[in-house]
């Protein structure tokens, strides 16, 4: 069964989220794209974790941007995993799912953190396999001037024009947006501009089957089974 959806962070219910057994039971469940956050090292790694420090996931604690990546490495978390690079994921998933790559960026906390990412994708051959998103409307802005074949997006929870405007100025065709703030009119200016939105984060059945009547957004879950009992609702004995 394929599974047109977005995996938030792999699948964080089962497994820790943003590591690799996480990333690989979505595929495996037949997801077609998987979230993904990325910070910088203190050498200047890209690695994958949601928080600016590393407390909430590992048994250590402190900013990411103070360790090394393989100091970052050696901290536990649990089922035995443990922070990814970017280059281990990539390597792992190329040509098995479509990659969201949000940059945690913010303003400049990481100077080279648009060019170390967009040199691994690079490496790895992946530029048609990603979009890089953000908040961060400098960072996107910095990532196109670096790249005019990346495709880009904005992750936002309001829903103005002024969005859209700028998304036309840089070429952004991704747009990641609260659920709670999509409408039936954004919902129809995307697909005039083509922009593919992406609403975030549904977990709850009765939202996801509201989605569902709009075959042209995205659904990012963390719920990756519950989404598809609602897709493809089993059959009683």
């Amino acid at each position: 069964m394929t599974v047109q959806a977005v995996a938030h962070r792999g699948y964080p219910k089962k497994h820790p989220e943003n590591t690799l057994s996480s990333f690989l039971t979505a595929v495996e469940l037949g997801f077609t794209h998987l979230e993904l956050d990325v910070h910088l090292s203190k050498d200047g790694i890209p690695v994958v974790i949601h928080d600016h420090t590393i407390d909430r996931m590992t048994n250590g604690t402190g900013r990411v941007v103070d360790y090394t990546a393989s100091e970052l490495r050696s901290f536990q978390m649990e089922q035995d995993e443990h922070i990814p690079t970017l280059d281990e994921v990539l390597h792992a998933l190329k040509g098995k799912i479509q990659l969201n790559i949000e940059l945690k960026q913010m303003g400049h906390y990481y100077p080279e953190l648009e060019e170390r990412v967009l040199d691994v994708i690079t490496n790895h051959g992946m530029l048609d396999e990603v979009v890089i998103t953000s908040f961060d409307f400098d960072a996107l802005e910095k990532v196109r001037r670096l790249s005019s074949d990346v495709r880009i997006g904005l992750i936002t929870f309001s829903c103005s024009k002024a969005i859209l405007q700028w998304s036309h100025e840089v070429h952004a065709t991704f747009l990641s947006m609260h659920y709670g703030f999509v409408t039936d009119l954004y919902i129809q200016q995307c697909k005039e501009q083509g922009i593919q939105l992406m609403a975030w984060t549904i977990n709850e059945p009765s939202i996801m089957t509201t989605f569902l009547a709009y075959p042209s957004v995205w659904i990012c879950t963390d719920e990756l089974e519950r989404f598809m009992d609602v897709l493809e609702p089993s059959t009683p004995l």
